[in-house]
């Protein structure tokens, strides 16, 4: 865990610095994980844009490396995906964070190809997380770890019903193209499988019983 985060004493941290601290903590253990993982290009990382009097993040950038849709080819029906392996997200906490009307903000500064993350206009790369009161009910980790499944095609809502996708040309292309033609399914790159833990080496046991007595073979005349 990062040394910066156990120089705060939890005891002396009440209400919104509480949870900012406990919020930081849990991200630093989640990206420290997954470093371990893979030390060179980890599946998710981030970095402190901003902090509190205190010195407690208070905005952060999130990167992404996994395979993902950032766009889809020409204009010819069926438009086949384009992919990415690098995302980076904004994640803004609001004064009144958190709370129920203080719900964090998360933006991708990179392009994302989901119909909950909207593609262009003045509100490119707002992610809808389609939970309410989620400054409340959810940690950001919990939110970062949704936002992977969202890249990952794991999760996402296309359908026009309530809650309706962020966007609806992306919506419609996955209803349209992308589900008839299996593009949602797609394979991770090798980098971000977990790898395998190695396996003991056998060692083969000396057989400390005694020999057992053998009977001489008749001799067949």
């Amino acid at each position: 865990m990062n040394e910066i985060i156990n120089n705060f004493n939890q005891k002396e941290l009440t209400g919104r610095n509480a949870r900012l601290w406990i919020e930081w903590k849990d991200i630093d253990t989640l990206c420290a994980k997954r470093k371990e993982a893979n030390p060179r290009e980890p599946s998710i990382s981030y970095i402190i844009r901003k902090k509190n009097s205190l010195g407690i993040p208070t905005e952060y950038e999130i990167w992404y490396r996994v395979k993902s849709i950032i766009g889809v080819e020409g204009s010819t029906i069926p438009r086949k995906p384009v992919f990415g392996t690098l995302h980076k997200m904004s994640i803004v906490l609001p004064n009144n964070y958190p709370s129920a009307d203080g719900n964090p903000i998360f933006t991708f500064l990179t392009n994302v190809w989901h119909p909950n993350i909207r593609y262009s206009g003045s509100f490119k790369g707002h992610v809808c997380l389609t939970i309410k009161e989620m400054g409340v009910m959810a940690s950001l980790k919990d939110l970062i770890l949704r936002v992977e499944r969202y890249l990952k095609y794991k999760l996402y809502h296309a359908a026009n019903t309530y809650p309706y996708p962020e966007d609806q040309n992306v919506a419609e292309w996955v209803r349209e193209e992308a589900e008839p033609n299996g593009w949602t399914h797609f394979a991770q790159v090798e980098a971000d499988k977990p790898k395998p833990h190695p396996q003991e080496p056998v060692i083969e046991q000396q057989d400390t019983s005694k020999p057992k007595k053998t009977l001489p073979k008749k001799l067949v005349i």
